[in-house]
């Protein structure tokens, strides 16, 4: 009796000090009824927490937390559903409420009662919307003869389609209350002089000078003041436990006691000025795709997941930095997700299926161990710049860091 009424006061204690709220229906078409559905969110850069867990009645469900931070990335994922919805932002006090779609292809299902989160689907829309103009823009530019009225006028109202999309991302972020949103805007403002995003930069930590996700700007985590290394145990843990639900393998081996004094054999890690071996994976078909084959000055091997919130963010500015210098660089995006759906769905959301050269790295590959091992993965995006050589030549290059780094390379 006494142990019954300690779990009830708790119980009930976890429920008044709830301060947010989100009620999530099933679309239409769907049936979840009975499955678990679990409210994930992510901090600090590379950290993750379950936040609730909830059963859905009549394709419906509510789910009541204490959000631990002012602000967080959060994730909404129903067991065994393949498709979860991972971009939603979310802050203390508020009652949001959102339709499950698994056939919605996007990053940012439609939220109400979340100010940030219907802040970024508004401003996503205008921004994909550019982007498509710009990529039917450039191909009619290549098709055009070179210094023709038609070029001159094609290159004008692509230089306006841009300066379109720049001042959506100066308006979010001198309007926005979220800094998830501002470090978003932030990203998409790459073709900024540097001098310009250092200002911008600073402006953010100024106005956020206590918020846990300035890590994602500084590198240093806002809870230990160290610098962003790899995930703790903990995170491997919630994050090989998200990906089970979700019909998954764990992306991340976590030794046991057992385990811990097994060695490995030793695999010297590529530093820069490493020539990098060839090695092919698998693209959407199957079809195994060598990063050799591309035929560029350089090459950007970049590590992904589907799953990965930060990488999902770094997607706009690496698939514009793609076009923008398309003869010059060519992206090798090697994902390591192990299911292949939410990969190809991902790619298709994020419009990058033709700009980039997917490829996926499973567990089940023969160099699954070896390159992780050889290239350092520990957490992602991780990215590694190769020349005409095979030489690396920069190492995580993130937001606006591998436009300007490419922009030196020409020069010298």
């Amino acid at each position: 009796m006494k142990n019954s009424l300690f779990v009830f006061a708790l119980l009930f204690s976890a429920c008044t000090q709830s301060n947010f709220t989100l009620d999530m229906t099933i679309a239409d078409g769907h049936d979840f009824n009975g499955h678990q559905a679990y409210l994930l969110g992510y901090y600090d850069t590379n950290s993750a927490t379950w936040l609730d867990s909830v059963r859905i009645a009549g394709n419906k469900a509510t789910f009541r937390t204490k959000m631990p931070y002012p602000e967080m990335l959060c994730e909404v994922i129903i067991k065994d559903c393949p498709t979860s919805f991972q971009q939603f932002r979310f802050a203390r006090g508020e009652r949001a409420s959102f339709v499950f779609d698994p056939d919605m292809p996007t990053l940012y299902p439609e939220v109400d009662g979340s100010e940030a989160s219907e802040e970024v689907v508004d401003y996503w829309s205008g921004i994909h919307a550019g982007m498509q103009k710009q990529r039917k823009l450039r191909m009619a530019l290549e098709n055009a003869d070179s210094g023709s009225d038609q070029a001159e006028e094609l290159g004008q109202e692509l230089e306006q389609v841009s300066a379109d999309m720049r001042s959506q991302s100066i308006d979010l972020l001198r309007d926005t209350k979220s800094l998830i949103n501002a470090f978003l805007a932030y990203n998409m403002l790459f073709d900024l002089p540097a001098d310009s995003l250092a200002k911008i930069k600073d402006e953010i930590l100024h106005r956020w000078p206590d918020d846990v996700n300035r890590s994602m700007l500084t590198g240093i985590s806002s809870i230990t003041g160290d610098s962003i290394g790899d995930m703790t145990l903990r995170t491997k843990t919630v994050l090989n436990r998200r990906a089970v639900l979700m019909g998954d393998l764990p992306p991340y081996p976590i030794e046991s006691h057992s385990e811990q004094y097994v060695t490995e054999p030793e695999i010297e890690r590529y530093a820069l000025n490493d020539e990098v071996a060839d090695f092919s994976l698998p693209d959407g078909e199957g079809k195994e795709t060598s990063w050799r084959s591309l035929q560029t000055p350089y090459v950007l091997i970049d590590f992904w997941a589907s799953w990965c919130g930060p990488c999902r963010e770094e997607m706009p500015g690496l698939l514009a930095a793609a076009r923008d210098y398309e003869r010059t660089l060519a992206v090798y995006a090697v994902s390591i997700d192990e299911n292949l759906n939410r990969w190809k769905q991902a790619v298709k959301a994020d419009g990058s299926g033709t700009a980039l050269t997917h490829v996926i790295l499973r567990e089940d590959d023969p160099d699954y161990d070896r390159l992780f091992r050889m290239f350092g993965i520990e957490t992602i995006p991780h990215n590694f710049l190769l020349d005409a050589d095979g030489k690396i030549v920069a190492v995580d290059l993130r937001g606006d860091a591998l436009r300007s780094k490419l922009e030196k390379l020409q020069r010298e």
